[in-house]
């Protein structure tokens, strides 16, 4: 069968990867999604291991369709009382590129029509709409006059983990820390400091991934698991499989953050994801801070500059800086944000700088490597 993950931009090789460790073949990375071919077994795999994944989409059929009601007709002949159970619940979720289609939901409504009427055509009965928990969620992509349909494999996005504060203010999505580790290079077994943690995603993410367990461990339920094809028993050799080769990498991880709200967060954060006695937090100020260990990865997050005054951005990412230089000597830092200006009043020589989406936001995620010798060699002047 054919499948679409759906990723953030700048995440698709990430989940190409665990796509070929799942063990899936034709593997295409597009743009904010990967396909490839795939059994059951691999999808399983991939919905339960990877962090990098939004949502998985089983591709159904395509056709080229000349207007709304084409799409009605040929949607209609398809068997969907083989896909959604009469007694059970639906949603359709649209993408629309089209000159033709103008409107992602009225091409969504023509589709639920279809369904409908041939349900009612077979049975006399029809399956309910539920737009919050639906048992089947459907996907109509149109691009131009072609024509994809899809069902979720997933159910609730994966980066839903069950771990987030629900007073959390801006939090990074789960799915975005755990990429931007991956992309900076960080590994279990590095030291790992998140010394402007907020509610704690990165820290959070970071003790998940050395604790080895796989990322949805803690999930019971997949969408998966209400079609008609679910092998129950596939499912739990890759399950059991995966929580009893577990091998935690020990790893020093230290979060702190100098607001107290942020610390309850935090803590919230680790004892929802279980792994609260992964990851050392105390409450801190950056610019006071001193490095717990010799070296290690430090990732921040700090404000963009929308709720603040620019003259105090750019003293605060000076500060960064400054702190970077002459403290966190041996480290490599990392810092995301959509504010280039600010950026630049680091004062360090990026050695990467990688384009990502923080929701809407266009953002660099840039790192900066403090080696030990010459500061000379690592410093530029900021342009004026």
């Amino acid at each position: 069968m054919k499948l679409h993950a759906k990723t953030l931009a700048g995440l698709e090789d990430l989940v190409a990867q665990d796509m070929n460790q799942a063990g899936a073949t034709e593997v295409v990375v597009g743009r904010r999604g990967v396909s490839c071919e795939a059994d059951l077994k691999a999808m399983y795999h991939l919905c339960l291991h990877s962090r990098f994944v939004l949502r998985v989409l089983r591709y159904l059929t395509e056709f080229n369709a000349k207007n709304p009601d084409d799409l009605y007709r040929q949607s209609a002949r398809f068997a969907w009382e083989d896909l959604i159970p009469l007694d059970g619940t639906f949603v359709v979720d649209a993408t629309v590129h089209s000159e033709v289609f103008t409107h992602d939901h009225f091409a969504a409504l023509r589709l639920k029509d279809a369904v409908v009427d041939r349900f009612r055509g077979k049975t006399g009965q029809r399956p309910s709409i539920d737009r919050v928990r639906p048992d089947v969620r459907l996907h109509l992509h149109i691009a131009g006059n072609k024509v994809t349909l899809s069902v979720d494999a997933t159910g609730a996005p994966l980066s839903h983990r069950g771990y987030r504060p629900p007073k959390a203010k801006a939090p990074l999505n789960e799915v975005l820390a755990a990429g931007l580790l991956a992309l900076s290079g960080w590994r279990p077994g590095t030291p790992l400091i998140d010394p402007m943690c907020g509610s704690g995603t990165f820290s959070t993410e970071a003790a998940l991934w050395a604790s080895g367990l796989p990322v949805q461990a803690g999930r019971r339920q997949f969408a998966f698991m209400k079609w008609s094809d679910f092998d129950a028993g596939a499912w739990r050799e890759i399950r059991d499989e995966s929580m009893h080769g577990v091998k935690p990498v020990e790893t020093l991880i230290w979060a702190s953050d100098n607001h107290p709200g942020a610390i309850r967060q935090t803590r919230h954060s680790l004892e929802e994801a279980d792994v609260d006695g992964m990851v050392q937090v105390s409450q801190a100020d950056f610019f006071n801070l001193r490095p717990p260990t010799e070296s290690g990865v430090v990732v921040m997050n700090p404000p963009y500059g929308e709720r603040l005054d620019p003259g105090d951005v750019v003293g605060m990412y000076e500060g960064i800086g400054d702190r970077l230089k002459f403290n966190w000597t041996g480290f490599e830092a990392w810092v995301i944000s959509s504010n280039e200006e600010a950026l630049k009043r680091v004062g360090l020589r990026p050695h990467k700088r990688i384009p990502v989406f923080n929701g809407a936001l266009p953002c660099k995620w840039v790192g900066f490597q403090m080696y030990k010798g010459k500061k000379s060699d690592q410093h530029k002047r900021p342009s004026q």
